[in-house]
C-alpha cells in the first residue's frame, strides 16, 4: 500500500479503521496483534475509545496516537486519565516530511481533542527512553519516578479459611470497592464493569482472581495475578485491593506469595507507590524494592485541580493501570 502523504488528513477513529491500525501496528512493532485484541483494548473499553489517526482518502492509516482511558477516583470525585500507548507512524512515511511530521501532527490533534479537564485530565505512561524524549517534547511529560517493583520469593505459607477464586465479581463487590477507594486519594475506579473488561474479557491473557473473606463472610482483600509474566518464572500482581482497616489485611501478602509458589513461580512482584502505606506494609514482611526498566511519567491538563507534584505522592498505582501486564 502506498499513497501521496500530502493527501493525508488527521481525524478520529471511524468504524473499520481497526484493520488498518492493526496492520500498521504489526508492521511497526513486529508483533501479531489481532482484531480481537484491538477491539478488546479500544472498542470495548467501558471508559471510551480515544484514538486519533492520519489517513489517506482511501483509508490507509499512516499514523496513530492513542490512549487507553480509565475512570479515576480523585479525592472523592471522578476524572478520566489516559494511558498513552500504541502511538506510531508507518515507517514508509517517516522521512522526507515537512515539520511538524505526521506523528507530531497526529499527537497535537489528539491532545487538542482529549487533553483538557473534561477529557483526559491526566495523560500518563511508562515510555522507553526514545518515547520519553518524544513525549517530553510533544506532550510535556513530567518524570514522576523510576519504577521499583516490590518483590518477594514465592513460598507456600499457611492461609486462614476464606480464600476463594472466581471468574466473576460478587454482589458485594461494589461495597468493598467503595470501602477501599475511601482509603486512597487517587485510584482507578475498580467497579465491576472495569474489572470484568480488564481481567475477564481480555482475549490474549489469563488472570487468576482471588477473594479473601473473614469469618463473617466480609470481603476484605482481592488479588488479580498473572503467572509467567514476561515469560519469566514470575507472578505479577495486577491488582491487590485491600481494606486497610481490616485486622486480617496483611494476609493478602501471604496469599499472593502462596498462589505464586503453587503456580510454579519463583517470585512475585507488584507496583505500589513508593513510601505508601502498602509499600511500608510489604517491606515490613520482607518484600524488597527491585529496579525495573520502567519510568513513570504524566502530564496534567488541569494543574490547579491535579498538580503533578501532588499527584506523584497521592496516586495509588498498580501494574493493572498499564498495558505491561
Amino acid at each position: 500500500m502506498s499513497g501521496d502523504v500530502s493527501e493525508a488528513r488527521i481525524g478520529p477513529y471511524a468504524p473499520g479503521d481497526e484493520h488498518e491500525i492493526v496492520r500498521v501496528f504489526n508492521k511497526v512493532f513486529a508483533q501479531n496483534r489481532t482484531i480481537e485484541q484491538w477491539n478488546w483494548e479500544y472498542a470495548q473499553n467501558p471508559a471510551g475509545l480515544h484514538v486519533q489517526l492520519a489517513k489517506l482518502p482511501e483509508g490507509q492509516v499512516l499514523s496513530q496516537f492513542g490512549g487507553v482511558p480509565r475512570v479515576m477516583r480523585v479525592r472523592g470525585s471522578t476524572a478520566c486519565f489516559g494511558e498513552i500507548v500504541d502511538s506510531m507512524t508507518d515507517p514508509d512515511f517517516r522521512h522526507g516530511l515537512k515539520k511538524p511530521g505526521l506523528f507530531a501532527s497526529t499527537c497535537y490533534e489528539f491532545v487538542e481533542r482529549f487533553g483538557r479537564p473534561d477529557g483526559e485530565v491526566i495523560m500518563y505512561g511508562l515510555p522507553n527512553p526514545p518515547a520519553f524524549r518524544v513525549g517530553r517534547a510533544l506532550l510535556g511529560y513530567v518524570h514522576l519516578y523510576d519504577v521499583q517493583l516490590m518483590s518477594a520469593a514465592a513460598v507456600v505459607e499457611p492461609l486462614h479459611a476464606g480464600c476463594s477464586t472466581a471468574r466473576e465479581y460478587p454482589p458485594d463487590w461494589s461495597a468493598f470497592e467503595e470501602r477501599v477507594a475511601t482509603q486512597h486519594e487517587v485510584m482507578t475506579r475498580h467497579d465491576a464493569s472495569y474489572m470484568t473488561w480488564r481481567y475477564l474479557q481480555r482475549p490474549d491473557a489469563r488472570y487468576v482472581l482471588f477473594f479473601l473473606r473473614d469469618e463473617q463472610g466480609v470481603l476484605f482483600a482481592h488479588a488479580v495475578l498473572r503467572h509467567a509474566w514476561l515469560g519469566q518464572p514470575t507472578t505479577a500482581i495486577a491488582e491487590l485491593l485491600v481494606d486497610r482497616d481490616h485486622p486480617r489485611a496483611m494476609e493478602a501478602a501471604t496469599l499472593v506469595r502462596t498462589a505464586a509458589a503453587l503456580a510454579g513461580s519463583e517470585r512475585v512482584q507488584a507496583f505500589v507507590r513508593p513510601d505508601s502505606q502498602e509499600w511500608i506494609g510489604l517491606a515490613s514482611v520482607g518484600w524488597q524494592p527491585e529496579p525495573s526498566q520502567f519510568r513513570f511519567v504524566a502530564r496534567s491538563y488541569d494543574a490547579e485541580r491535579i498538580a503533578i507534584d501532588w499527584l506523584r505522592d497521592a496516586w495509588s498505582v498498580s501494574l493493572g493501570d498499564f498495558d505491561i501486564v
